[in-house]
């Protein structure tokens, strides 16, 4: 559509046209997996700052199911895991904006996909890593328990970078007929913060979130209540920038890949068993049928290394967001579809 529209515009009107939409077209027309090999490592952009999905750990390596889907990825473009730069981000907008100049080859900050976000021109939803929504967080000693609750409290929200929480918490109101006090905070981060200083007695923003900085963050992280109910649909998806086919192919096929590996029963400690199994999907995974590898662009084992880096996709969840993790989530949602979860893989075939 852009290169019509130029044509019909001519030469001498292109320089009319917003500094933005030009490094938009000239992003669309570049070759990312040529581009990360030519630097020899990828860029992703990340939180940074949020346990569970990037944060740094104890030996400030980042940590978390964001970090370590952008490990499997460059796993699986270079054999090596540690072939990537992570690039704080402090916000989703900002994060969408470094990806779109090209300064990060993909998202992984706990980014929903929204229509917005998937129709704006510059980037693409890959798929969905983590299925979450907004929930709220109150003092043990604030007497909430559930949204009929609510009512007459403070409640602290993070008002920047595009967040929706303040109107999703306005039709939450008007759907209960019940009315409490918003307390704006700048991200979701500070509003956490503002709660911690007690200037509220709930907090809301994605659940996740919430029960990771609970456990962290909190001397006694039982004195917090995170309420039963979810309140909006956040699906959380790494991005790419639009108009690179074959980049958004291999950032969404490694995602499928880890999970397809955990229905098929495949981790990171039985590969070597694996290979040797007469399954025509396990064979396609693990590379001894080639097909998928020619497709992508990608060595034959690219799907054994990103296994091998970080496991498949229920063993990222455990480590980083399960009870391996202190963070304490059960899969819930995010389980595969046998076990009642949304997460349901595309067939290798």
């Amino acid at each position: 559509m852009m290169k019509n529209l130029i044509q019909t515009l001519g030469a001498a009107a292109i320089a009319l046209l917003p500094a933005a939409t030009m490094a938009q077209t000239a992003a669309q027309g570049a070759d990312t997996l040529a581009a990360v090999r030519g630097r020899g490592h990828l860029l992703c952009g990340v939180a940074g700052d949020l346990p569970g999905f990037s944060a740094a750990g104890p030996d400030q390596s980042m940590r978390g199911l964001d970090a370590d889907y952008c490990r499997a990825v460059a796993a699986a473009v270079f054999g090596n895991a540690q072939a990537v730069r992570f690039v704080p981000q402090s916000s989703v907008e900002t994060g969408i904006a470094a990806l779109g100049s090209g300064a990060v080859d993909i998202l992984a900050r706990n980014a929903t996909a929204t229509f917005g976000r998937d129709t704006a021109g510059n980037v693409q939803p890959v798929g969905v890593l983590y299925y979450d929504g907004q929930g709220l967080l109150a003092r043990g000693n604030a007497g909430v328990n559930s949204l009929t609750d609510l009512a007459g409290k403070k409640i602290c929200v993070g008002t920047g970078g595009g967040l929706q929480a303040p109107a999703i918490l306005e039709r939450l109101a008007r759907e209960r007929n019940i009315t409490f006090t918003q307390v704006p905070a700048a991200s979701s981060a500070a509003a956490f913060d503002a709660f911690l200083a007690g200037q509220c007695d709930v907090v809301t923003g994605d659940r996740s979130a919430l029960a990771a900085r609970r456990a962290v963050s909190l001397p006694a992280p039982d004195a917090a209540v995170l309420l039963p109910e979810t309140i909006s649909r956040e699906p959380l998806s790494p991005m790419v920038r639009e108009g690179d086919a074959r980049w958004r192919q291999i950032a969404d096929w490694v995602l499928q890949a880890l999970l397809v590996a955990e229905e098929l029963g495949v981790n990171s400690t039985n590969l070597a068993q694996s290979v040797q199994v007469d399954d025509p999907e396990i064979r396609l995974l693990l590379g001894v049928d080639s097909a998928t590898a020619a497709q992508l662009g990608l060595p034959a084992e690219w799907a054994v290394h990103a296994l091998s880096a970080v496991g498949n996709y229920g063993e990222m969840f455990e480590r980083n967001l399960g009870t391996a993790s202190g963070i304490g989530l059960d899969r819930g949602l995010n389980d595969l579809w046998r076990r009642g979860g949304l997460h349901f893989p595309l067939p290798l075939r």
